[in-house]
């Protein structure tokens, strides 16, 4: 039976991700899972494709948690045709957004960085293995930096409505 994903959203986000991580979920699947439900996408597509962006794609580059987040931005302001100048104006600038809030917080946005300092004090009892409990921190951080970037478009949204003549 396949474990049970529990999103990164609302309280407790930080048991949430032990409780994932423990499952075997690496974090840009936390990232991009967590945020399933808001994109209507299916959950297993999204676990397959968040797969091989774990630990920096396995060579300790640009972080999991910041891949599934660029997976989430993607998959909800991309725009279909690349002729839609505006919504890639969109995109690039939550992108942006995102990038520079996660890196002025954490001071990177590479994995062999972000971790350099739990690799160094990495317990001998587990083996030396820093991912055991490693990157919990930033898996919240980075669901809550892209939560307010979603709730910052849907409020931009209802802010710009038009008043109804009469009202």
């Amino acid at each position: 039976m396949e474990p049970v994903f529990t999103p990164l959203r609302g309280e407790d986000r930080q048991a949430k991700a032990r409780a994932n991580k423990a499952a075997g979920y690496r974090c840009s699947q936390q990232i991009s899972c967590s945020f399933a439900e808001d994109l209507g996408e299916d959950m297993e597509r999204l676990i397959r494709l968040g797969m091989p962006f774990g630990s920096g794609m396995g060579r300790g580059q640009v972080c999991g948690c910041v891949v599934g987040a660029m997976l989430v931005l993607g998959l909800r302001f991309a725009p279909s045709s690349v002729a839609d100048k505006a919504a890639r104006k969109v995109l690039t600038r939550k992108q942006n957004a995102f990038l520079q809030a996660f890196e002025a917080r954490h001071g990177s946005i590479i994995c062999r960085e972000l971790t350099a300092h739990a690799r160094q004090s990495a317990p001998a009892e587990t083996g030396g293995s820093f991912f055991a409990n490693s990157c919990i921190d930033l898996m919240v951080s980075a669901s809550h930096l892209l939560e307010d970037l979603l709730l910052e478009e849907t409020d931009a949204t209802i802010t710009e409505q038009p008043q109804e003549v009469g009202a």
